[in-house]
């Protein structure tokens, strides 16, 4: 059984559980005083202070982008998604990150009709952008999409190339 660090929030302590046991949204860090890689749930953090005053233009236009491919999963207004990009100690690389993150996510859910499905394509990159790629599928159970086309995705967010799009006959019973 293979078993990862994870570190409680609530409590501040380091405890070891089997890594099938990690919760929806876990995801992997760094944490200040403690040693080496840990698991934590990232929505009982509290966000830290503004970093950076706002973005040039060019910054903006694809902090655009980005609020325009994740309108229907995370409904946040431009200004919402510019000051957590402004929190952030090195926003260059998040928002590049989130930048892939839309493009992929554009690349298999414009096409798709299903609300649930696109919903799935949005939970497995978002799995692909908080774990490494041996350990998506400890925090991502694909349901509504096949696991082959849950792995095009993540192959795709990895940078091989995978076909977009999602075929409705693939969809898992």
């Amino acid at each position: 059984m293979e078993t990862v660090r994870f570190y409680d929030v609530d409590t501040g302590k380091v405890v070891t559980i089997p890594a099938a046991e990690l919760a929806p949204g876990a995801m992997r860090a760094q944490v200040h005083g403690i040693d080496g890689i840990v698991w934590l749930l990232a929505d009982k953090l509290n966000p830290g202070g503004l970093k950076h005053p706002p973005f040039q233009e060019d910054v903006r236009n694809d902090i655009r982008q980005i609020q325009a491919a994740f309108a229907e999963q995370r409904p946040l207004s431009f200004e919402e998604w510019e000051d957590g990009f402004r929190r952030d100690a090195n926003p260059g690389p998040e928002i590049a990150l989130w930048c892939h993150a839309a493009d992929v996510y554009t690349a298999f859910a414009a096409e798709e009709t299903s609300a649930i499905r696109r919903r799935e394509v949005f939970r497995c990159i978002g799995a692909c952008m908080i774990a490494c790629p041996d350990s998506v599928w400890r925090v991502f159970k694909a349901e509504a999409l096949s696991r082959s086309e849950a792995e095009a995705v993540v192959v795709r967010f990895y940078g091989k190339q995978a076909e977009p799009g999602i075929s409705a006959e693939s969809t898992p019973s």
